[in-house]
């Protein structure tokens, strides 16, 4: 007699790797090396496609943190609201009540969360309580804006490449500072060009890898207040090409 097998065997994969997106790149690698091959020597394996696949077409979802109005969050719940960035803010979340970022999430009926900073209260302590409140929510990415407080190593450290602020200026020049004081300085150096910088958050102060870059021109008879709002027209177009990096693994997010 012969001993009759239909041949099916199965085998499981694992990739390992900070990410689930690099995980299944990882494991698929791992399939594309193994072959079973039959008495005419086909290849007779098969294996799914689909894994993990509404993972990964899950649209991004964002927390913005901030203490002013968040401004320039505004261009992002256009897109997404336009169906042009596959994304979803998932929460706002605001160590100032009356900011302006909390009213603009309620407006879009996005969850708002006002979470105070008592005097005194320990910087990694406050950024614990932040990272917990965005955990709760599923973020996948951090969005800075206007957030005027300098966040802790241990919160860069919880949100290593998934963390963005964006600057008013073409970094690594007028690093450090702040609204108007920036555009004084470009006009005070005689720069011909400025713009904003999307930047990942590091713990040095805008000095993360530079993520988008948008320029404007500087004129004769602009004034600190002109350049601003040239500058503040271009933050909300470079935090949606930002966004969309994330979410395909390009440029710095690379995975």
């Amino acid at each position: 007699g012969k001993i009759v097998t239909s041949g099916g065997r199965v085998l499981a994969i694992t990739g390992l790797a900070p990410d689930f997106r690099a995980a299944l790149k990882k494991a698929y690698e791992g399939v594309s090396k193994i072959t079973f091959t039959n008495d005419k020597g086909e290849n007779g394996l098969h294996y799914r496609t689909d894994i993990g696949r509404k993972a990964i077409e899950r649209p991004t979802r964002i927390a913005l943190v901030g203490s002013t109005r968040g401004s320039s969050s505004q261009a992002t719940f256009d897109a997404i609201k336009a169906g042009t960035l596959k994304a979803t803010i998932a929460v706002a979340v605001s160590n100032k009540a009356d900011g302006g970022l909390l009213e603009r999430a309620r407006t879009q009926g996005v969850p708002a969360v006002h979470l105070p900073c008592a005097k005194g209260t320990p910087r990694a302590e406050y950024d614990a309580k932040l990272t917990e409140v965005m955990k709760d929510y599923g973020v996948d990415l951090v969005m800075l804006v206007g957030f005027m407080r300098i966040v802790s190593p241990e919160f860069c450290a919880a949100w290593q490449n998934a963390c963005i602020n964006v600057h008013p200026s073409l970094l690594p020049k007028h690093a450090g500072g702040m609204d108007l004081e920036v555009h004084k300085a470009v006009l005070d150096a005689g720069e011909t060009e400025t713009g904003c910088t999307v930047h990942i958050v590091t713990p040095e102060v805008d000095g993360g890898p530079i993520v988008v870059q948008r320029k404007v021109p500087v004129v004769s008879g602009d004034t600190p207040e002109s350049v601003k709002a040239k500058v503040q027209a271009e933050e909300g177009p470079a935090l949606i090409e930002a966004v969309k990096m994330f979410s395909e693994g390009q440029g710095p997010f690379q995975r």
